[in-house]
């Protein structure tokens, strides 16, 4: 099982030299990827409900700085060669499909074919609407968007007619390191697992407890055998969040379990100026995981 970790791009830790100093943590302590999260406009008022976390309120500001997670990505990327570089999540519906095929191919090419696209449909209306994207329709168009991706990293002409996009013959330079990008979706309800069956490389729930993971692979697997794909070459990226602590126990869990790839959160919101309680919790999970330091 590889072991990744979510390093800041959000919040009051947030800034070039953390980006870089935890991606270099990670990659020394054996860690094989990092992971970013994302939003890109806020609103002062928020009345949509958040899925993770059981009061469903949103407790962030607006002025809340989030660096854009493809550029973070990048720039701690360059620092930390060995690592796999991951989204978690992307919202994908907020964006414009062929700029965003742009982006991540263009990404996975200058990191050397590194890149893990973990996919959101989205949960705040508020910021689609600030966006100018439909937020009823995101679930039909999120899956039409990634197949649209998924064709432009080819490398070949595209001719694209679909319900909400249209591409009339266009190509992409350059492509993928790997000929594409995996792609992994978001989210725990059926709906969602799902599109991961059908139309995904892999699942990558966030904020879930060990019951809903264990309930949620069970599905997965029965998801795969009906729509005729291999339940073994489906991937499983868990992030469990402040549902459960990184136990032994929990460990031998994920590992009974058949998860592929564990990224683990670090503190985001305590204080902690010197990212002494970031460090202390990566080397805790690192050493329960039994992963090899790399220097």
């Amino acid at each position: 099982m590889e072991v990744g970790v979510i390093i800041h791009n959000a919040g009051d830790k947030a800034s070039p030299e953390n980006l870089v100093k935890t991606a270099q943590w990670a990659e020394a302590l054996g860690y094989h990827s990092i992971w970013l999260t994302d939003h890109v406009v806020l609103k002062e008022e928020v009345n949509s409900w958040y899925p993770y976390r059981t009061h469903g309120r949103w407790d962030y500001p607006p002025d809340t700085k989030w660096i854009d997670p493809l550029l973070s990505l990048a720039w701690a990327g360059a620092a930390a060669p060995a690592l796999k570089l991951g989204t978690s999540v992307l919202v994908v519906p907020l964006r414009n499909p062929i700029l965003l095929a742009k982006q991540l191919a263009s990404l996975d090419f200058l990191t050397g074919g590194r890149v893990i696209l973990g996919v959101g449909a989205g949960w705040m209306a508020e910021e689609f609407d600030l966006l100018g994207q439909d937020f009823a329709n995101r679930g039909r168009r999120v899956v039409e968007m990634v197949e649209l991706m998924r064709q432009l990293w080819r490398g070949e002409m595209v001719y694209f007619q679909g319900e909400f996009y249209q591409l009339p013959g266009g190509q992409m330079q350059p492509t993928p390191v790997r000929g594409t990008i995996p792609v992994v979706w978001g989210g725990h309800s059926d709906a969602a697992i799902k599109r991961a069956a059908r139309v995904g490389d892999g699942w990558h729930p966030t904020q879930i407890t060990l019951a809903e993971l264990e309930a949620g692979v069970k599905k997965l697997r029965q998801y795969c055998e009906e729509y005729g794909r291999d339940p073994a070459a489906t991937l499983v990226i868990a992030r469990p969040g402040d549902k459960y602590d990184i136990t032994p126990e929990a460990h031998a869990k994920h590992l009974e379990l058949g998860i592929n790839h564990l990224v683990v959160d670090t503190p985001i919101k305590q204080a902690d100026p010197d990212l002494s309680l970031l460090r202390e919790k990566m080397e805790r999970a690192a050493e329960i995981c039994g992963l090899t330091p790399r220097r």
